[in-house]
């Protein structure tokens, strides 16, 4: 009888333990369940995101494949169906000269970076866009970087934007050029006018009187010692032009080479940016002061700069550098350079860069440099041209520091 409710009290135990059991299995359950449900609504709410955002999102493996997509990327590509991208190479739509670059970006989000980038992308249907696009590494619950999250933005109306802005400031620089030469060709016209006429009035008098065989040796004498004259007051103009620009003290004040530099720097910054090039200046670490008109020097260095992000044009974006230095010459002078990494100046063509009218470019006026050359001169200073040792061109300005200045 004992035996009897002994083992019928280990049956009760059995049967509450095991209800025990059923009890935390379905509290388990119900909380597999309700995680379930909440990672559901969390997946739900954050495609719905994806998918409303109006700037592309995309990610994709290591190899370039597209494992996500939402529908403002595959507009931005031109897909018809998630199935025309989705499983497809994000190659197929980024232009060819790109396709390396974007290679080493995704490299780096691989290696645990994030990166912000712009590229050419042609869409499937051949539109091209220039896009800009953020990337960030996606990891996994074990650490490891399983996929790369990007958001490309559409960047063709600024582009476009900014080359009509930046040739519309070529044009205006262009016409201004031509002007200033305009202007100079008219005062040298005017002033060399009338010299000019007098001398052929005379020679065609003497000519005349010569023929007829009416003229007297003192007569033809007078006619030559004017003609003589007048083509030294001519010479006079011209001497006088020349010293004008040449004229020392006038608009000038002690300047700080490196100052100018600095001032040159915030002004075209965003103009070589937007060529697609980067400005670095590497200035000596003590005052370069020199005697100087700071517009006209400012001038001569923007007209240095321009010309070397044009000779790059043709250059990868990351090699587009345009750096200018200030350093102390070995005599004591201010060497002012400016350094690209274009294709450098033929041999045959180096002695001729400072001549009026000479120029390379197809659109070129040639009288950039020439007006440099004279600015730099009635400076007392000398601008030359070098061929870099790993390519490209290097002006160099040097100028006179102030007396009690040199070292």
């Amino acid at each position: 009888m004992v035996l009897g409710a002994t083992a019928l009290a280990w049956g009760f135990a059995q049967r509450r333990r095991c209800a025990a059991a059923v009890d935390r299995l379905e509290a388990a359950r119900v909380e597999h369940a309700r995680v379930q449900e909440r990672l559901r609504d969390n997946e739900a709410r954050l495609r719905a995101i994806i998918e409303s955002e109006p700037e592309c999102v995309k990610i994709l493996a290591a190899d370039g494949t597209v494992l996500e997509v939402n529908p403002a990327g595959q507009v931005l590509v031109d897909a018809d169906d998630p199935a025309d991208i989705v499983g497809r190479s994000i190659y197929l739509t980024v232009a060819p000269e790109f396709q390396e670059s974007y290679r080493r970006q995704v490299a780096r989000v691989f290696d645990g970076e994030a990166v912000v980038f712009e590229f050419r992308s042609l869409s499937l249907k051949g539109r091209e866009r220039w896009l800009e696009t953020h990337a960030v590494p996606m990891r996994g619950a074990s650490g490891d970087i399983a996929c790369w999250l990007g958001i490309s933005r559409d960047m063709t109306a600024r582009r476009d934007a900014e080359e009509k802005l930046r040739r519309h400031q070529l044009e205006l620089a262009h016409v201004a050029r031509l002007s200033s030469m305009g202007e100079i060709a008219s005062g040298i016209a005017h002033e060399l006018n009338q010299p000019l006429t007098a001398i052929a009035g005379f020679v065609r008098g003497a000519v005349r009187r010569l023929r007829e065989g009416s003229v007297r040796t003192d007569e033809l004498v007078d006619t030559l010692e004017d003609v003589a004259g007048q083509a030294e007051r001519a010479a006079r103009v011209i001497r006088k032009i020349r010293e004008f620009t040449r004229k020392e003290g006038a608009g000038r004040r002690p300047e700080d080479a490196s100052g100018l530099v600095r001032s040159v720097a915030v002004l075209l910054d965003m103009e070589v940016r937007q060529a697609g090039g980067e400005l670095r200046i590497d200035l000596h670490p003590e005052p370069l002061t020199i005697a100087a008109d700071a517009i006209m020097l400012e001038q001569v260095l923007c007209n240095l700069v321009r010309n070397a992000i044009e000779s790059m044009a043709g250059l990868a974006k990351d090699e587009r550098v345009v750096t200018v230095s200030t350093r102390r010459a070995a005599d004591g002078g201010a060497e002012v350079s400016v350094a690209d990494r274009g294709p450098g100046i033929p041999a045959a063509l180096a002695d001729r860069v400072f001549e009026p009218f000479f120029t390379t470019k197809q659109q070129g006026v040639g009288i950039g440099l020439s007006i440099s050359q004279s600015i730099v001169e009635s400076h007392g200073g000398v601008i030359r041209v070098d061929n870099g040792f790993a390519g490209g061109a290097i002006f160099r300005v040097w100028l006179p520091v102030r007396d009690g200045e040199a070292r």
